[in-house]
């Protein structure tokens, strides 16, 4: 294809512009498909475009355009009509191009090529104009209601009329919290952005079960704050900092408004124990998710991130950093449909349960390891059990987690032991990321310990066997890959820089450097200049040298990463 060819397709025509279009641009236009003249595309475009009408003929083979300028300017007012960009889409791009959710449970009178005035928006989500633009399209009035309600309870992320409205109502009644300039999103921002993060950040720290997530029964300010992440995932600065503010605000009114009324209940000499509990778990994910945000989104946002951290902790430490119940074996060959979606569901229940509250646990000990902040939360008071796999944690329904056959789970504490012990065994990929973070927390516990100076030789060696069994479970674990782009997840990949970073750390001795909080890079290398050769800094230097060369062959040798976003 020519490149006028192709700036044509990317660049459709717009009401008005065809009078600034000049005709050797025209001219050269004609060249490409066999050279056809204008009049034969356009004659193409309403044979595709109405191939099922035979009321009335296409074309009137014996009427003749006028010759001269008359017939130029007829042709160059028919070129809007050889645009339609959802046409060029069904010609020259298959669906499943699209399609970058293989498991998504759509119906199979969904999956096949519809009409271009249908409604595709979970297959082109990113691809579809915004939604008011769509209502004033010519095919407006046809009904899509039921269509969009069906797929509001599979896709996680999209928003019915009537939720959508709540949410605004709600939002609008923090107005007076918010920043200067702020604005609702539209419902098809706040859909897009939400389905950037249960697409991409999500797989990073899942512990938001997308299968019963449901945005009519979330609070407003956890869906703003996921939002804000998918924005900064799809590289929208300035959209997701106006979520995040907006986000923050509601948080820390609710906050405040919660606190005046348990301050109330106390001098009243009135005992409320529900309001210490109330909305614990929603208040914890809400409270990851802006952490999350601050911490990467810049030098100005880290200092928010870094005080809400201490917030979090306590919150965590309110909600009991413990395991209420254990997971039982369940045999569902011996259950009916409503004991199995009993079952399913507190199992859903508990394992969000736990998966938030070790994200809690990850997010501050990520700000340990860059930061050198002192550890918030500590191993010894997780007392949970580990994450399970992903396939029973992404099954959509009772029946497909029954079939995944959910393996027994083991506590925190117990399976950090066992990698001191060498009892290997193999675990889910958010296992090992948790269990490798418990790892690193105790590598600085230890350089904190030694003032300065090495770190005993009996205590490296323990280290070291602990490192090497927690590889050999790595291996072990069906999840773990290091593809970023795998099904299995990049949780296996991010898991195995820890390792790196862990044995970087226990060789040199180094503690994290706070001049990460300047995000000064000079200083950081003239405070480790002076730094001693020894057999162990050559290793950390060896091991700093592969972790560099992960990501650089991800980028060099799969370029189609950076797609991705």
């Amino acid at each position: 294809m020519s490149r006028y060819a192709r700036d044509a397709v990317c660049l459709p025509m717009r009401p008005g512009l065809h009078q600034k279009v000049s005709k050797h641009l025209f001219s050269r236009l004609g060249r490409f498909a066999h050279n056809p003249s204008p009049r034969d595309l356009l004659s193409r475009h309403i044979r595709l475009s109405h191939a099922q009408r035979t009321d009335a003929p296409l074309v009137d083979e014996d009427h003749h355009e006028p010759g001269g300028l008359h017939a130029d300017e007829t042709a160059v007012n028919d070129l809007d009509l050889l645009f339609d960009p959802e046409l060029f889409m069904q010609d020259m791009l298959p669906p499943a191009l699209f399609d970058f959710d293989a498991d998504c449970p759509f119906n199979d009178d969904q999956t096949h090529l519809q009409s271009p005035g249908s409604n595709d928006f979970p297959r082109f989500s990113s691809r579809l104009p915004d939604l008011v633009d769509a209502e004033r399209s010519p095919n407006s009035d046809v009904d899509h209601s039921g269509a969009f309600a069906d797929l509001t309870g599979i896709l996680p992320w999209s928003f019915s009329e009537p939720a959508y409205e709540g949410f605004c109502l709600e939002v609008e009644s923090y107005s007076a919290v918010f920043p200067g300039n702020w604005q609702v999103p539209s419902r098809n921002a706040l859909s897009r952005n939400l389905e950037s993060y249960f697409r991409c950040f999500q797989e990073n720290l899942p512990f938001l079960h997308s299968a019963t997530f449901s945005v009519a029964k979330t609070d407003v300010e956890l869906l703003l704050a996921a939002a804000a992440l998918g924005a900064q995932n799809r590289f929208e600065t300035s959209c997701s900092c106006c979520l995040y503010f907006m986000a923050k605000a509601i948080f820390e009114e609710k906050t405040r408004r919660q606190g005046l009324e348990l301050s109330t209940g106390l001098l009243s000499g009135r005992n409320h124990p529900m309001l210490e509990r109330r909305d614990g778990l929603g208040k914890i994910q809400t409270l990851i998710l802006l952490i999350t945000y601050a911490s990467w989104a810049g030098e100005d946002a880290l200092p928010d991130a870094l005080s809400m951290g201490g917030q979090l902790s306590m919150l965590v430490r309110q909600h009991q950093f413990s395991e209420s119940d254990v997971p039982a074996d369940v045999d569902g060959r011996l259950m009916d449909a409503a004991a199995k979606e009993q079952a399913w569901c507190e199992w859903v229940s508990a394992e969000e349960r736990r998966r938030t509250l070790l994200a809690a646990f990850v997010l501050l000990s990520l700000h340990n390891i860059a930061y050198d902040t002192p550890p918030q939360l500590f191993n010894h008071e997780i007392c949970v059990f580990l994450p399970s796999c992903m396939e029973p944690w992404k099954a959509t329904d009772a029946a497909h987690w029954h079939r995944s056959n959910p393996p027994s789970q083991r506590l925190f504490r117990q399976a950090l032991q066992s990698l001191f012990d060498g009892v290997v065994s193999p675990l889910s990929s958010f296992a090992d990321y948790v269990l490798i973070h418990g790892l690193l927390q105790q590598i600085s516990i230890a350089n904190r310990d030694a003032k300065g100076k090495s770190i005993q030789p009996d205590a490296v060696k323990a280290f070291e066997n602990a490192l090497h069994t927690w590889q050999s479970s790595w291996e072990l674990t069906h999840e773990s890959t290091l593809d970023p782009l795998s099904e299995k997840g990049p949780l296996g990949l991010n898991a195995t820089a820890l390792l790196r970073l862990a044995y970087i750390r226990l060789s040199s001795h180094s503690a994290p450097c706070r001049a990460l909080l300047s995000r000064d890079i000079r200083n950081l290398v003239i405070e480790k200049a002076h730094t001693e050769r020894s057999p162990r800094v050559d290793r950390a230097v060896l091991h700093a040298a592969h972790a560099l060369s992960i990501p650089y062959r991800a980028f060099s040798e799969q370029p189609r990463m950076c797609l991705i976003a």
